[in-house]
């Protein structure tokens, strides 16, 4: 069974993929079974997320997913606020961090554990930007590049 939280991320989700098909928030409210409150909440995600890439794309053309202000983003106010005050400003700068080796994972970061971190991929590879680095081929030829 899923936490609140992660039915509310679900619930997104699944409403991000409807409403690029097409559909209305009174028929995803009554496919995904939600509540008022619950529909509340995914359409104020949405738009805050849509407002942002509006926002962005007036301002810079050539503007992608990646330069997406945190703070506009669809994660928690909690987690967005601590991403903010660890200094990421940008998905793209939480995507460097993750897609980094060297660097240690967003759960060392102060209030973000590996519930957290995971909504962060979540998200990250809903949009294509989270880059796997769990390659294990490519984590041997970087320590051994003798043996490839």
């Amino acid at each position: 069974m899923l936490s609140k939280s992660d039915q509310a991320a679900l619930n997104v989700q699944h409403a991000r993929e409807m409403r690029a098909a097409g559909r209305s928030y009174r028929e995803i409210g009554r496919a995904l079974g939600l509540s008022s409150a619950q529909l509340g909440h995914v359409r104020r995600s949405l738009k805050r997320e849509k407002a942002a890439r509006t926002r962005l794309r007036s301002t810079v053309t050539a503007a992608t997913d990646r330069d997406l202000p945190i703070s506009r983003s669809v994660l928690p106010a909690g987690l967005r606020r601590n991403l903010i005050a660890a200094g990421y400003i940008t998905l793209g700068d939480i995507a460097d961090r993750i897609g980094d080796p060297d660097r240690p994972g967003l759960e060392t970061l102060l209030g973000i554990g590996p519930f957290r971190a995971r909504q962060v991929r979540t998200l990250l590879e809903t949009l294509g930007l989270y880059a796997d680095t769990h390659d294990l081929e490519a984590a041997v030829a970087k320590i051994f590049p003798e043996f490839c």
